[in-house]
């Protein structure tokens, strides 16, 4: 049987109390549902392996830009001689972190095979937050390509480096590339034109249970309408992701104050739940933002609930008439499916990962466009969608019939079928 060493930056943490996104939440899932299947001999290798420099409880989402490119260098180092240990005749790497992975050219030179799980395409991450779109990912890869071919790559800070150098080597020197969206692959072969498309592996994540108790979720609800009300009859939009830019959330509080000022402002009321923290780089500042942006409302209740789990996330999910899924860049979008699978309807901005899942008879998705009208062509699709209660019942039962054929322990499945065919 094969040893898999599963690479995992955002491992060993609680997710109950961290904020690590996505990409930590599908590894603890894919650690549970092989260890039940056990398809292969698996070890985890996260910051623990790091000893007493290793981060703790929330210091990876607190991190600055810099203090977190030294944690990828430094988990770099030592998950690589970790993995060096191994025997690379019965050994295969999984990493889930492009960024925060091993030394992919030192690996693939000494003959291990390696497997990349893209929960974030790093490179298109950094053009659209960071350059706002100027420049298209393939632009600015042939760029950096042909700075590295003027042998210049002393000028180039390592902070960069550490989103093209290391996107590149893991795309060369990867047996495999698993991705959750169908464009994010056409987003990697434009990129990376001399990469096989058949190397790239499309497998959407799909969703899993969430079971809660009927009296934990009975006791949550009232700590949220004791807390946080609502208005009588008012509409009752919620949002769900950690506070950082690429969320958009405030996209859909712009969308708002724009609504307040005209006549067909819904005379219930309408009040928003925001759940999530500020985390990464930008999130704390970010967070300051949407609360300026939320005090500017003079008709809109709305309400910061932290980072939820559990019960307190499927009492949220049931008090909401609509799913609201602003983001500027998503690869995929766990969000969007947990709250199809609780049968909400949803309102979509475009990204990779909401146009991999979203279906016309589960809401609607707003219409591409430059970023300065995203405010408004959200507020008109909210006018469309917020106008009658049933029919938005009848598209999240929609939704969840859809939602719950969309299994995680099959996508796990076929994910270690192919890391295990090495």
């Amino acid at each position: 049987m094969k040893k898999v060493l599963f690479t995992a930056a955002h491992s060993g943490f609680s997710l109950n109390q961290v904020p690590l996104g996505g990409g930590a939440a599908v590894c603890e899932q894919l650690v549970r549902e092989w260890g039940r299947t056990r398809p292969f001999e698996l070890k985890v290798l996260g910051p623990s392996v790091l000893g007493p420099i290793a981060p703790k409880d929330k210091d990876l989402v607190h991190y600055s830009e810099l203090a977190y490119a030294r944690f990828c260098k430094d988990f770099e180092r030592v998950l690589t001689g970790t993995i060096l240990e191994e025997d690379p005749k019965s050994t295969v790497v999984l990493s889930n972190d492009v960024s925060e992975g091993p030394d992919f050219k030192r690996l693939g030179a000494r003959g291990y095979p390696v497997y990349t799980i893209y929960h974030v395409d790093v490179v298109d991450y950094f053009t659209t937050i960071y350059l706002r779109g100027r420049l298209s990912p393939e632009r600015t890869t042939s760029i950096y390509r042909q700075i590295m071919r003027w042998g210049l790559s002393g000028l180039v800070p390592s902070i960069l480096k550490l989103v093209w150098d290391k996107q590149e080597a893991s795309v060369r020197y990867s047996r495999g590339l698993i991705v959750p969206s169908r464009r994010m692959k056409e987003v990697l072969l434009e990129c990376y034109p001399e990469t096989s498309p058949r190397k790239i592996h499309v497998l959407p994540w799909g969703t899993w249970g969430n079971p809660v108790t009927t009296d934990d979720l009975r006791r949550e609800k009232a700590f949220l309408e004791n807390h946080y009300p609502v208005l009588p009859n008012s509409w009752v939009l919620m949002t769900l992701s950690r506070l950082s830019p690429e969320k958009g959330q405030d996209r859909l509080l712009q969308a708002l104050a724009q609504w307040e000022t005209r006549k067909d402002f819904p005379k219930e009321g309408i009040c928003l739940y925001i759940a999530g923290e500020g985390a990464f780089m930008m999130g704390k500042k970010f967070e300051q933002r949407l609360r300026h942006l939320a005090a500017r409302l003079k008709r809109c209740r709305v309400h910061f609930i932290g980072h939820v789990t559990g019960a307190r996330k499927k009492a949220l999910f049931q008090m909401a008439d609509l799913y609201v899924f602003p983001s500027r860049h998503e690869s995929y979008g766990l969000t969007l499916l947990e709250a199809l699978r609780e049968g909400k309807p949803v309102l979509a901005m475009p990204s990779h990962g909401a146009e991999e899942v979203f279906k016309p008879e589960f809401g609607a998705m707003v219409p591409p466009g430059p970023e300065a009208s995203a405010p408004d062509r959200l507020r008109e699709a909210l006018q469309r969608l917020l106008v009658d209660r049933s029919t938005l019942r009848r598209m999240g039962e929609t939704a969840a019939a859809w939602a719950a054929g969309q299994d995680f322990s099959v996508t796990a499945s076929r994910l270690a079928e192919l890391v295990a065919s090495q």
